[in-house]
């Protein structure tokens, strides 16, 4: 009688309120970030800026996300999680308000470029909150079970990318809203977009509980050391990943514009189409941790992505390499779960705050360098090299991380 009474239990939240809204604040701000994902850097190339002036300030936007992260992360293990995550909300607010008022006269170079760099405007962090991610993702941690861990990440990012997908709809502002049909208005109109999704995450976040505590009892120096080994792997094998991925994700919504003459509504309906199989590809990949591990989740999920990635530029038609951007996006998309559940599960909760900060940047400093690179090769008419360079170190990236965490599966199920 008891097994069958305590296995339903053991899948329930201890306290499942802070989860709840943590989870939704996430939705919240999805929906900016999607719609900035569609918009942005193609309200960029309507301004006449070129391919390696737009590859600049991604790159920029990314180098002023890492050195966030490594700040913020760590702080955040000692003076708690609420206030760095709530100040990002503001940032975001701030950053979409100067956008506004840009819109509303002559857009300004230097404006729009400060947006990209220091609100992260174009980069789709899935419902993240960009330098400010590794915060959130330590504060949901505290209320999560080890055993529940990876199930509750993937969710939450299924439902990042759902606020997403809902997002990339304002690229069809001007086609429900003729008051929209002129670029500036939609730009004003996305910038809107933004603030209200920032102001609501903000309101939900400033609902949940705190989690500042004190840890009285050092860790052995046995275990730092364990800890920090391990770190370490990760951050070297991350690496490749995020070279991999800079070179060409960042410059889809670009590339699908150089290589169809598509504009925001048809780019945005593919991208919103991408979020949203990731979301369901997420909700898929949370049960399937509990069955095979994490890890296996992570190289099936990104190994499928990596064909998908080979395909894309191969396509003939927007429709068909739509298709692939669909399927790579959701494949590789819908493992983030697992991975963050991962770097969080290396270390104890103190240190929660740093190796998801690490996690992050480990990628972020590679990625950094991607759009310049993909950017330039762009440039010179090479639509297809970006794709082909990041399968190949992608690949490389897949047998490293398997061949250095697939004991991690086994140490979850022992648990």
């Amino acid at each position: 009688m008891t097994p069958p009474e305590t296995a339903p239990s053991s899948r329930r939240l201890p306290n499942p309120a802070p989860v709840y809204l943590l989870i939704a604040s996430r939705v919240a701000r999805s929906v900016g970030q999607g719609a900035l994902a569609a918009n942005f850097i193609l309200e960029l190339k309507r301004l006449q800026w070129s391919a390696p002036s737009i590859g600049a300030v991604l790159s920029g936007g990314i180098l002023f996300s890492i050195a966030a992260t490594l700040l913020f992360g760590p702080a955040s293990d000692r003076y708690g999680r609420k206030p760095f995550l709530a100040g990002y909300e503001l940032l975001q607010c701030l950053c979409a308000f100067a956008g506004f008022l840009t819109e509303a006269g002559t857009p300004s170079v230097l404006v729009l470029s400060i947006l990209a760099i220091a609100g992260g405007f174009g980069q789709a962090t899935g419902g993240g909150a960009g330098a400010f991610s590794p915060v959130e993702q330590s504060w949901l941690s505290r209320f999560l079970p080890d055993r529940l861990r990876a199930h509750y990440f993937s969710l939450n990012t299924a439902i990042g990318f759902f606020g997403m997908a809902l997002g990339t709809l304002s690229g069809l502002y001007p086609h429900f809203f003729p008051t929209l049909s002129s670029p500036e208005a939609h730009a004003r109109a996305v910038f809107l977009t933004v603030m209200v999704g920032a102001l609501l995450s903000l309101f939900l976040l400033l609902l949940v509980p705190d989690s500042r505590e004190k840890f009285p009892t050092a860790p052995l120096e046995e275990t730092l050391k364990k800890e920090w080994s391990l770190l370490r792997t990760l951050i070297g094998i991350n690496a490749l990943n995020g070279f991999s991925l800079g070179l060409y994700a960042p410059l889809m919504a670009y590339w699908f514009s150089l290589r169809f003459g598509k504009g925001p509504g048809s780019i945005g309906l593919a991208m919103g189409g991408g979020y949203l199989l990731a979301g369901l590809f997420s909700l898929a990949l949370a049960p399937l941790t509990r069955r095979i591990g994490g890890v296996r989740t992570v190289i099936v999920g990104r190994g499928a992505g990596l064909v998908f990635t080979l395909l894309i530029p191969l396509m003939p038609t927007f429709f068909l390499a739509v298709f692939f951007h669909l399927l790579r996006v959701a494949s590789n998309q819908g493992t983030i779960g697992a991975r963050q559940a991962l770097s969080v599960g290396l270390v104890g909760e103190a240190r929660r705050g740093l190796a998801a900060s690490l996690h992050n940047v480990s990628m972020q400093i590679p990625q950094s360098i991607g759009p310049a690179m993909g950017a330039a090769l762009l440039s010179h008419g090479l639509l297809g090299a970006p794709f082909y360079i990041g399968a190949l170190i992608q690949g490389g990236y897949l047998y490293f991380y398997y061949r250095a965490f697939e004991g991690f599966d086994r140490d979850q199920k022992k648990e």
